[in-house]
């Protein structure tokens, strides 16, 4: 589990099948009530903070790969078969 102190409120990073998010897991009583971005607990924190709680987890040692999403495989299209050249009806 990761998770981010900023300005005295702590958030927690989620994975899921939809995508990545952070949400909001403790408030703190000592100075973390004046923060406008605290959305509550289990709520999504706005992703303005976003980049500020990946650089606060990478710097307390958190690998720069967990917040990585994997690309999607892309698949490759096979040519398509090539009419004959002869004349012919085509009823649709």
């Amino acid at each position: 589990m990761i998770e981010s102190v900023f300005k005295g409120n702590t958030y927690r990073y989620c994975k899921g099948e939809r995508g990545n998010y952070w949400v909001g897991a403790n408030r703190s009583l000592g100075g973390g009530w004046g923060s406008n971005y605290y959305p509550g607990n289990n709520c999504h924190a706005p992703m303005v903070i976003w980049t500020e709680l990946v650089q606060i987890a990478i710097s307390s040692g958190v690998a720069p790969e967990e917040f990585r999403t994997p690309k999607p495989e892309v698949k490759k299209s096979s040519p398509r078969k090539k009419k004959d050249s002869k004349p012919s009806i085509s009823i649709f």
